[in-house]
């Protein structure tokens, strides 16, 4: 039997002492991560629950007012001027209820992974003049001035290959996102441009801003900066999550500007989609299909 002096002893406990030092290192390590994940999981579920609430009572109160108003005209207690407005009312009503539908849609779709593009040639100028006539009865709600310019040095406006259903669905959330928090009677200003062969989009508000340390939260889904029993905008936390998702699967980025006090501007650029065959399909907006042979869809 070989005898093991006190060197040999010494160097094999510091062995052990160095690898029980390491695994303790380790396990406290996957604790930390462990504690953060369920931190990570109780706060989703806070969000998802406060969602669940405020969704309920956000789809609710447009149907009662749908349904009370509708009354009124089958009950013929409303003729003439008074049955236009309130047809005018039950529009806007039924707009925000299907606004907000569209994006609980989109939001289960990301999730599930069941989202394919479908490229188009877009006619971007047309596409978000219709966005700024959708939402022109919200802008003057608050009597918020929608201001537009598209940048075309050619005079020809702008033709991209791109998604437009999704170029839609970004442009309409950080337009309805602008107007909710842009101050009474201020404007939104509404750009468009193309460089380098992407397309260029911004959307700025003078609205109350965001603080530099909120910014990346935003675009989390569920969050909202303004929470609790005195909250002022309306909303649920998926807009943004849903710009931003929908823009980085159009091989793009968005960015977020501005100051607290100083409004805000969001920034998306684009880079065209490349479908390794000829697009023979344009579209207007993000609903219409303009085919080769001039159909319509």
């Amino acid at each position: 039997m070989e005898k093991i002096d006190d060197e040999m002893l010494l160097e094999e406990l510091k062995k052990k002492f160095e690898e029980s030092r390491i695994a303790v290192a380790n396990l406290r390590t996957m604790t930390q991560n462990l504690e953060a994940v369920n931190e990570k999981l109780r706060q989703s579920e806070s969000l998802k629950t406060d969602f669940l609430s405020n969704i309920r009572n956000e789809i609710n109160n447009p149907l009662t007012s749908i349904m009370g108003l509708t009354k009124q005209v089958v009950d013929k207690k409303a003729d003439g001027d008074r049955a236009r407005e309130i047809a005018g009312m039950i529009y806007h009503e039924a707009f925000d209820l299907d606004f907000q539908l569209r994006n609980i849609f989109a939001a289960a779709e990301l999730e599930a992974g069941e989202t394919t593009p479908s490229v188009a040639l877009v006619d971007v100028a047309a596409l978000v003049r219709n966005q700024l006539a959708a939402f022109g009865h919200k802008a003057a709600e608050k009597k918020v001035s929608l201001d537009y310019q598209c940048v075309c040095p050619d005079g020809d406006g702008i033709t991209f290959k791109t998604d437009p259903e999704w170029l839609q669905k970004v442009t309409a959330n950080l337009l309805a996102n602008a107007i909710e928090f842009c101050h009474e009677g201020k404007s939104v200003a509404l750009r468009v441009w193309q460089e380098g062969g992407r397309l260029n989009i911004s959307i700025a508000d003078e609205g109350p801003g965001i603080p530099e340390a909120d910014r990346k939260k935003v675009f989390d889904r569920f969050v909202q900066l303004d929470t609790g029993v005195r909250k002022r905008h309306k909303g649920h936390g998926l807009g943004l999550s849903i710009a931003k998702a929908l823009v980085e699967m159009l091989n793009g980025s968005i960015v977020l500007a501005g100051n607290k006090g100083n409004g805000c501007v969001f920034t998306v650029s684009l880079a065209e989609m490349e479908t390794g065959q000829p697009v023979d399909v344009t579209s207007g907006d993000g609903n219409e299909f303009i085919f080769g042979d001039g159909t319509k869809f």
